[in-house]
């Protein structure tokens, strides 16, 4: 097994998967009454008087702030899966190309990883518009349109992927050197 089979796509894939984990810890919700509370945190004093009030505003903001583990309706839990099965098989066909193995039938798990990160992205999609509670009064942050972004970079490389898997290119050449070398230094970790 070594990472120098991977191509270009696979690496964008893997990366992805990587920052997937990342982006839903981010706050994908808040209320109006969350950011207000977050801007006054961010112009009160760090000292004297105003401390204490700027900690008030912090618990309240984050009270309000929700990511995509905090959230408890059915369709978030489904999301949830979604990018954690989306991570989960961009991460499993990353370890699969590099231990040089062929699918002659079905989907690879690249075209598994693609299939489930659009899927999840239409379902992120849906959630950005259907907001949890009530739309007047909830706001969409920067981890919901992160994560759909993230997905369409995993569905984008791939889609690239399996088209090379088609072509019977998916394999980066490997040179003579590379095939001899230990397994550190193939993966370019060596010195």
């Amino acid at each position: 097994m070594t990472f120098a089979r991977l191509r270009a796509a696979d690496w964008v894939v893997f990366v992805a998967a990587l920052a997937l984990l990342f982006v839903t810890a981010a706050d994908w919700y808040s209320t109006k009454g969350g950011e207000r509370a977050r801007q006054f945190e961010q112009s009160a004093p760090t000292r004297g008087e105003g401390a204490e009030l700027r900690d008030d505003a912090a618990a309240t903001a984050e009270n309000q702030e929700r990511n995509a583990w905090q959230l408890d309706g059915g369709i978030d839990r489904v999301i949830l899966v979604g990018l954690l099965g989306t991570a989960l098989l961009a991460v499993y066909a990353a370890f699969t190309r590099a231990a040089g193995r062929r699918y002659e039938r079905g989907l690879s798990p690249t075209g598994w990883a693609g299939l489930a990160a659009a899927l999840t992205a239409l379902l992120v999609l849906y959630r950005i518009i259907q907001e949890p509670g009530f739309d007047e009064v909830t706001t969409v942050q920067a981890g919901a349109p992160l994560a759909l972004g993230v997905l369409g970079v995993i569905a984008f490389a791939c889609a690239t992927s399996v088209r090379a898997e088609e072509d019977g290119t998916e394999f980066r050449e490997l040179k003579p050197a590379d095939e001899a070398a230990p397994p550190a230094e193939r993966a370019g970790l060596g010195s």
